[in-house]
């Protein structure tokens, strides 16, 4: 800082010429002043000449620097010029009852006229490059900031109507010479813009254009895109605030578009197509809007102005064909889409239910709850597409599972299998009061009922089997029962054997798997056909060997049974076979027949020697 002040002290003179300056701006005198001559510094006209030769200026300056300083520096020697053009006020009252003026750069253009305002002549500040006057090199002009008007017709001839007054800043060209106004960019431009019969300072508001000269907004850029900071914060393309008429406005015909922050709460909307006008963000009622709020309390709504939920979507329409959310991947394939009547598409761009996953497969909650395969409800069932359709159907309690038969496309189809008996359905159904089953029929009358197609020999009602369709068990539509057996001829067949009762014998006869029919306990029947193989009529045969009496009294004092016949302990543990036990039964009848003969032949024969004898009285 010493050093500063030294320079300074040294060419006081240059100091003085400041001094000189600033008391000839203020219109006390104009002082005439010679300096060295430098190749940079400050030059002032001393007075107004009629030519303009450079002989008639005045050139100071410091011997290091071209600083150069209008104002209050000789309050204090530390207080020197530090740029090329430097406005410098100082205020030293310590009562705070005199106030300097500020350091003011003015510019003005004076006018004199009988109006009440002056004619506006712009003034400017010019930012050129090249040599003032050059006799081959073009002067361009880098860029300027001056004060514009723009004018509407007032009505009046040969007058126009000044309606907005400001300051504008002008840039080159980039590739242009920049000659006056060749080549020159407007670029910003800075207003004000008041209410109709406006009164206080708030109804002044200011209004800045980029790239555009007459902005309506806070900030205007380009035609259409605008900032607004009024009321609520906004950001909008074709849309300004009118603060007189208190509305939304467009500025060239077609759609806008907002987003605006107020209290917390985030608005992005559009308008329909329309001219120049008062735009409606709005469609409906108050409670509906035409894009998306972001409230900070409640959550976010699209297409209604106040959300209910974290997320709130209210659509334009209830019309089926208009959709209210659609998700596609980059493929542009949809993922899920949303009506505006309510129902859901997932891998299904035109869903016909509630929920429509794929091409077939739906959803319904109409008055009953549905899970469908190619079937859809348009106030009767209808078929997706051509062939047959199957649901889960829910109502009221009572489950129905059931199918159709072949039906067209759009065509009505219907699970009844019979429309004229409607007891018999293609499927299941459980009834709500007692959880009764029914197959074949919505009316069952047990825990589960089969009801099959009468006189159906192809289809059983009933059958269990296994994946090679081996035939386990199986009911016909006769009645007839099978076990074992695909295609039973009576009422009960059976392949294979049957017990009867909880109680076992281990004896190897009844483990006999060749035994049929095991009972565990007693069997009343008006008649048993048992077939054999065999039977004791050989018995009469002439070969037979007849056993004689004697050895036959000596077989039973000996073994206590008749010969070929089992014994009690026999039969206790074993049990008889009645074909085999009434075969040997009819043996002994037929022996003891044969003796019975032998018996009477030998009486006969000893009736006739009896005769012979003689009578003893």
């Amino acid at each position: 800082m010493s050093n500063i002040i030294q320079r300074g002290m040294k060419y006081l003179c240059s100091i003085s010429f400041h001094v000189i300056f600033l008391h000839s701006i203020i219109g006390i005198g104009f002082v005439h002043a010679q300096f060295p001559k430098l190749d940079w510094g400050f030059y002032h006209r001393a007075e107004p000449l009629l030519s303009g030769h450079p002989h008639d200026y005045f050139h100071a300056t410091g011997e290091l620097r071209p600083y150069s300083g209008i104002g209050d520096f000789s309050h204090h020697r530390s207080a020197l010029p530090k740029t090329l053009f430097h406005l410098y006020s100082y205020d030293d009252d310590v009562t705070h009852l005199i106030k300097h003026p500020p350091a003011i750069l003015r510019l003005q253009s004076g006018i004199i006229t009988q109006d009440i305002r002056a004619n506006h002549i712009s003034s400017a500040i010019e930012f050129r490059i090249g040599e003032i006057n050059h006799p081959s090199v073009h002067e361009e002009q880098a860029g300027k900031i001056e004060n514009t008007q723009i004018q509407n017709q007032s009505g009046v001839k040969d007058k126009s109507l000044i309606v907005q007054r400001g300051l504008g800043f002008s840039v080159q060209k980039q590739g242009m010479q920049g000659t006056e106004e060749d080549g020159m960019l407007n670029v910003m431009n800075l207003y004000s813009q008041k209410r109709t019969n406006a009164q206080s300072q708030s109804d002044w508001m200011p209004r800045v254009g980029i790239g555009n000269n007459q902005p309506l907004e806070a900030l205007h850029l380009g035609n259409t895109f605008t900032f607004h900071a009024g009321g609520a914060s906004r950001i909008a393309d074709n849309l300004y605030y009118d603060p007189d008429e208190q509305c939304d406005k467009k500025i060239v015909p077609g759609y806008s578009s907002s987003i605006s922050m107020h209290g917390g709460r985030i608005v992005l909307s559009n308008s329909s197509l329309s001219g120049i006008g008062i735009v409606k963000q709005h469609w409906g009622d108050e409670s509906t809007l035409n894009g998306i709020a972001i409230d900070h309390q409640i959550g976010m709504s699209i297409g209604k102005q106040y959300p209910n939920a974290t997320l709130d979507i209210m659509s334009r329409t209830s019309d089926r064909m208009k959709n209210a959310l659609t998700i596609r991947n980059s493929d542009h394939s949809t993922l899920m889409n949303l009506t505006s009547h309510g129902a859901l598409g997932i891998y299904n761009a035109t869903p016909k239910e509630r929920v429509h996953i794929g091409e077939r497969l739906t959803l319904h909650a109409g008055g009953a709850s549905i899970i469908g395969d190619n079937i859809y409800f348009d106030s009767i069932p209808r078929a997706l597409e051509n062939g047959q359709s199957a649901s889960l159907f829910f109502s009221k309690g009572t489950i129905q599972l059931a199918n159709t038969a072949f039906a067209n496309a759009d065509a009505s189809c219907s699970y009844r299998l019979d429309s004229l008996d409607d007891k018999t359905i293609r499927g299941l159904v459980i009834e709500p009061m007692q959880g009764l089953c029914g197959i074949g029929t919505n009316q069952p009358k047990a825990r589960l009922e089969v009801l099959a197609q009468f006189h159906d020999t192809i289809s059983p009602a009933f059958s269990i089997a296994t994946k090679a369709n081996e035939r386990y068990f199986t009911v016909t539509g006769q009645g007839k029962v099978g076990i074992g057996i695909a295609q039973p001829r009576q009422s009960l067949h059976v392949d294979g054997n049957v017990m009867i009762g909880n109680e076992w014998n281990d004896t190897p006869e009844c483990e006999n798997t060749g035994n049929r029919l095991t009972v565990a306990g007693a069997i009343i029947a008006k008649e048993i056909l048992v077939t054999t193989d065999s039977w004791a009529d050989d018995v009469f045969e002439s070969d037979y060997e007849l056993i004689t009496l004697d050895s036959l009294e000596r077989f039973i004092i000996l073994n206590k049974h008749l010969p070929n016949m089992p014994t009690e302990a026999e039969v206790k543990d074993a049990g008889i076979h009645l074909a085999s036990m009434n075969s040997a039964l009819l043996r002994k009848i037929e022996e003891l027949t044969l003796y019975v003969i032998d018996l009477k032949k030998d009486i006969h024969a000893m009736n006739k020697i009896m005769e012979t004898l003689p009578v003893n009285d």
